[in-house]
């Protein structure tokens, strides 16, 4: 039987096993390894030359090219594959495909020629180098050409994401000290979507060339994403609601961060609330103190304090409060109204309660 014969059956008889799923993996290995001994056979009672088998090897690979659009203009998704067998084992090469081909068809002879040339290694006792083809990454547009990536190439990459990167950095502060108003942005871009993370900056840098380079960033981590088909986990990055100068340092602030503060705020004023004996009933002698700081400016209100309790810790913590509020404020860009409380004249006990009086 002639080899044009034999691997027409072959193929069709392989075919027809993978067209049903009760071709285990056992009996198709079973039918590929009589498949592979009958057409040994076959070739070696074949009366071709070696040069006749070297054209049909040559005419396969062409065809299996041809499939592949490699020679198209370059566009859309591409992925590789393994190609031929080497006289030590192991693909002679790898190709890109574009995965707008019929890849049925196409698979279907890059595997047949992968036989073929083993069975042209073994019939003319081809030798070659036992070095192994170096396996891509990934396989894309490069000018309008189908191009193989490799590692090298990957890294190359990196390390100009991370030039980049690092130049933002740099921007973010423009090697100021750490003082004045600070903001935030996002920045990068994960597989999943979303940012990668964000970053503070002070506001008075120049912002124009700063964004430019972040949206340039996002761009690039984009594309390198896709292109290298990078992976990585699909949780939401925490979106910060501040930043700030803390030890020097620009750092984002988050609303955990915020509460925890609102609490301790809270505290010390509850502390301050009942050591001015307020919540006691009303006797002696009182006076009234102004306390905490509004976003705007000028006290946040006005409280009553019994003239018996230790006036000296309490002012020191109404003094402190304050402090901690207009950091606070500051911090966390707190914004109110900007009316001012009006001031008492004095405090009277009102059914037996501390009263500020304003006439």
């Amino acid at each position: 039987m002639k080899i044009k014969t034999m691997k027409k059956i072959s193929l069709i008889t392989l075919m027809i096993c993978l067209s049903f799923t009760a071709c285990d993996s056992d009996s198709e290995i079973k039918l590929q390894d009589s498949l592979n001994t009958q057409k040994k056979e076959s070739l070696k009672n074949e009366d071709s030359t070696q040069d006749e088998d070297s054209k049909n090897l040559e005419k396969l690979y062409d065809e299996i090219i041809a499939l592949s659009d490699s020679n198209s203009a370059c566009s859309g998704e591409w992925d590789f594959i393994a190609i031929g067998k080497k006289p030590c084992g192991g693909p002679e090469k790898y190709i890109p495909y574009s995965l707008k081909i019929d890849r049925s068809e196409f698979l279907a002879k890059v595997n047949s020629y992968a036989i073929q040339q083993e069975i042209f290694n073994t019939k003319w006792n081809i030798t070659s180098t036992c070095d192994v083809a170096r396996r891509p990454l990934a396989a894309v547009c490069v000018d309008g050409k189908a191009t193989l990536l490799y590692e090298e190439d990957r890294n190359i990459e990196k390390q100009d994401l991370q030039k980049l990167h690092d130049e933002i950095i740099a921007l973010s502060t423009n090697n100021a000290s750490c003082f004045g108003d600070w903001d935030y942005t996002a920045i990068g871009s994960k597989p999943c979507g979303g940012p990668e993370k964000y970053i503070p900056y002070y506001v008075n840098i120049d912002r124009t060339d700063f964004f430019n380079k972040v949206n340039i960033y996002k761009a690039k981590q984009m594309e390198f994403n896709h292109k290298w088909k990078v992976n990585s986990t699909c949780d939401v990055v925490a979106e910060p609601v501040s930043a700030t100068c803390i030890n020097g340092k620009g750092n984002l602030l988050y609303e955990a961060e915020r509460t925890k503060e609102e609490q301790d705020l809270e505290k010390l004023y509850n502390e301050i609330i009942a050591l001015s004996d307020i919540n006691k009933p009303c006797t002696g002698d009182w006076d009234f103190t102004a306390i905490g700081s509004k976003a705007c400016g000028g006290p946040e209100k006005y409280i009553p304090y019994s003239l018996k309790i230790n006036t000296t810790d309490f002012l020191a913590k109404v003094n402190y409060y304050s402090i901690m509020q207009e950091s606070f404020n500051h911090k966390w860009k707190v914004i109110s109204f900007c009316d001012i409380p009006n001031r008492p004249k004095s405090v009277e006990c009102v059914n037996g309660k501390a009263t500020l009086m304003y006439n």
